[in-house]
């Protein structure tokens, strides 16, 4: 069963895998040591049932992808030809099969779109698989636990660095290296400096750290560094944030096209993981001057205390930012992509075998890699949790205030 193409834009997304795993010679295990990898690994997907079907898909490493298209000959026009017409006959299935979309209490289910079953497995490397493409950063303090915290994440691939890319900023160039013994052992990451002091006070009704001039400073740096545009989803996750690649690509490959990111409560956009399509990012660094006032207000400690519309932190001005000034649409995705003790886990305890794509906060290496262990083991929950949520929409545009 199959969502119409006319009403879910993923479908040419799913249709992209077809050509990808062709233009690959064969199935590549390799490790990431730095920036652009494949995603952490290689392997293969072991088959999976989900409602009764069974799929199986290799997937492999970049640095194994010929450039299919860099020398023309009669023989890549015949090849060219065939693909069009496989691609053509996937549409015109996808298209033709309109009535078999799949309820759940009125509202439409994911189980049957593009992708459905196919999920990451014990067996599989948690940030490879199947789906759009990933580039992935962090903001590092330079002193405390997150340079630690960081350099074990590194050493087995978790978290940012199980994207198909990703960097990782400071104030400064600070090296990573993972620890001997580890799956990475050896790999080297160097930070890249956005310049500038990373201190900063608390405020606002809700007393958050007033960071939205430090967070203006790593999104210049990202637009500069332009990665984001090689990749389908940029996301900025904080380094004590526990995140699960392979289901964020899972979960973005049922997500509408277009200039959208991702809302992960139902509060608001929260800062520990924050989504953006790569059309969003351009339109951001394509005018960030738009932005400009929402920034001041964020940093505005002189209204009184309980205005929202002054001093408010980074994730609040980049919802604002995307929504108000830019006209970037939301999709609410916090059944699904984010579980912590600021969205309505008000005890200090997150549960990390939930069907969830991330974890937040795990401030220390050993509960880190607690939390990663338990969601490494807890493919059933995501798997049943990303089958019955309601497929994704649009949400209304968000009224200036």
């Amino acid at each position: 069963k199959h969502v119409p193409l006319v009403e879910r834009p993923v479908a040419p997304r799913a249709l992209e895998s077809p050509m990808r795993l062709y233009d690959a010679p064969g199935p590549a295990t390799y490790t990431v040591i730095s920036g652009e990898g494949g995603g952490g690994g290689g392997g293969q997907l072991l088959p999976e049932q989900l409602g009764g079907r069974t799929r199986s898909v290799s997937f492999h490493g970049e640095s194994g992808r010929r450039r299919w298209f860099a020398l023309p000959s009669w023989a890549h026009v015949a090849q060219a030809l065939a693909l069009s017409a496989l691609l053509a006959a996937l549409v015109s299935v996808a298209l033709g099969s309109r009535g078999g979309r799949l309820r759940s209490s009125g509202t439409e289910s994911r189980e049957g779109m593009p992708f459905g079953g196919i999920r990451p497995t014990r067996n599989s490397t948690l940030g490879g698989g199947q789906g759009p493409s990933l580039w992935c950063f962090a903001l590092m303090m330079p002193l405390g636990s997150e340079r630690e915290l960081l350099a074990a994440q590194l050493g087995r691939g978790m978290g940012i660095f199980g994207c198909d890319g990703y960097s990782v900023f400071s104030n400064g160039s600070f090296p990573l290296v993972a620890a001997s013994g580890e799956p990475n052992s050896g790999s080297r990451v160097v930070t890249l400096p956005i310049g500038g002091s990373l201190t900063v006070g608390k405020g606002g009704k809700w007393w958050t750290a007033m960071n939205t001039d430090i967070f203006v400073r790593v999104w210049t740096a990202v637009f500069l560094l332009g990665r984001f545009r090689q990749h389908d989803w940029t996301i900025k996750a904080d380094p004590d944030t526990v995140f699960v690649p392979s289901r964020l690509k899972l979960l973005m490959s049922y997500e509408p096209a277009g200039p959208v990111y991702i809302n992960n409560c139902r509060f608001g956009l929260h800062g520990p993981i924050e989504v953006l399509s790569r059309g969003a990012v351009a339109a951001y660094a394509d005018n960030p001057s738009a932005c400009d006032g929402i920034r001041q207000a964020a940093m505005d400690l002189r209204p009184p205390f309980d205005d929202e519309d002054h001093a408010f932190g980074e994730d609040e001005f980049l919802k604002r930012c995307l929504e108000l000034a830019l006209h970037v649409r939301r999709v609410d995705e916090f059944d699904l992509l984010l579980s912590e003790k600021a969205c309505g886990h008000w005890t200090d305890y997150v549960s990390c075998d939930q069907g969830k794509v991330a974890f937040h906060p795990f401030k220390d290496i050993a509960s880190f890699s607690e939390c990663w262990d338990n969601a490494s083991t807890s493919d059933p929950a995501w798997a049943a949790a990303i089958a019955t949520a309601p497929a994704p929409a649009l949400a209304p545009a968000l009224a200036p205030a």
